[in-house]
C-alpha cells in the first residue's frame, strides 16, 4: 500500500490534468475499494474474522472498482463529479484531522466530509478545468503523504478519530501529523503549478482532454 499510494498519489497530483482519462479510471477504482472496505468493516469484518475473508472481500471490491473505473471513462462528466468530490473529501479530512477533531459526532463528521466533497463536485461541473486541477492535486498530495504516514506513523486515521471521539474517548493530535500536513501542502501547490503548466501547454496546442465535459 505504501508503493501503490505513493505513485497513484504521484500521479494524480502532478498529472491529474494530463491524464485524464486514466485518472478518471483510477479514481473510480480507489472510492469503489475504499467505499466497499468502509461498509464492510463497519458491519461484519471484525479483528477477530478470518484473513481469507478480508482478502476475497479486497479482491471482489478491485473487480468491481474496476467496472466503475470503466464507467467513470466512458460517462466523463459523472466521472469528474466523483473525481472532484474525491479531492474535496481528502480536503475534509485533513480539516477534520488538524482542527476539528474535537467534534464528538460521527454524523457530524460524516456530514462535513460529503458536504465538502459535494460542493467540490458540484463545482466541477460549472468551473471544471480549475476545479478538477485543484482537486486531483489535493486528493493526490493526501494520498501521497497517507502513505508515507503508514510506514512513518504518527498520522493518525481521520475515521479512526472520529469513532474514538463518538465514544467520549479524549484523543489528542500527534504533533508530527501538523509536519505531513505541511508536506501535504507543499506538495499540493506544486502539483497545482505543474498542473497549470500542462494547461497552458495545451493550450498552446490546441489540445483539450476536457473536451466530452464542455
Amino acid at each position: 500500500m505504501f508503493v501503490i499510494f505513493l505513485v497513484i498519489g504521484s500521479i494524480v497530483c502532478f498529472l491529474g490534468r494530463k491524464l485524464f482519462k486514466p485518472v478518471l479510471f483510477i479514481a473510480g477504482v480507489l472510492l469503489s475499494v475504499c467505499v466497499i472496505w468502509l461498509l464492510f468493516y463497519s458491519t461484519f469484518l471484525k479483528e477477530n474474522t478470518h484473513a481469507w475473508v478480508g482478502w476475497v472481500v479486497l479482491v471482489c471490491a478491485i473487480l468491481f472498482g474496476l467496472l466503475i473505473g470503466a464507467i467513470f471513462v466512458k460517462l466523463a462528466k459523472l466521472g469528474a463529479f466523483c473525481l472532484a468530490a474525491w479531492g474535496g473529501f481528502s480536503l475534509g479530512l485533513l480539516i477534520y484531522n488538524a482542527f476539528l477533531y474535537h467534534i464528538n459526532s460521527q454524523v457530524g463528521f460524516w456530514c462535513f466530509n460529503i458536504g465538502i466533497a459535494l460542493i467540490f463536485g458540484i463545482l466541477a461541473l460549472c468551473f471544471f478545468d480549475h476545479i478538477l486541477i485543484h482537486s486531483t492535486a489535493i486528493a493526490g498530495s493526501f494520498l501521497f503523504f497517507q502513505g508515507i504516514g503508514l510506514v512513518g506513523g504518527h498520522y493518525q486515521n481521520p475515521f479512526t478519530l472520529a469513532e474514538e471521539r463518538a465514544q467520549g474517548v479524549v484523543v489528542n493530535i500527534d504533533p508530527l501529523f501538523y509536519a505531513y500536513l505541511a508536506g501535504t501542502i507543499v506538495l499540493y501547490g506544486l502539483g497545482v503549478f505543474a498542473q497549470y503548466r500542462h494547461k497552458r501547454a495545451d493550450n498552446d496546442k490546441g489540445h483539450d482532454p476536457y473536451e466530452r465535459l464542455r
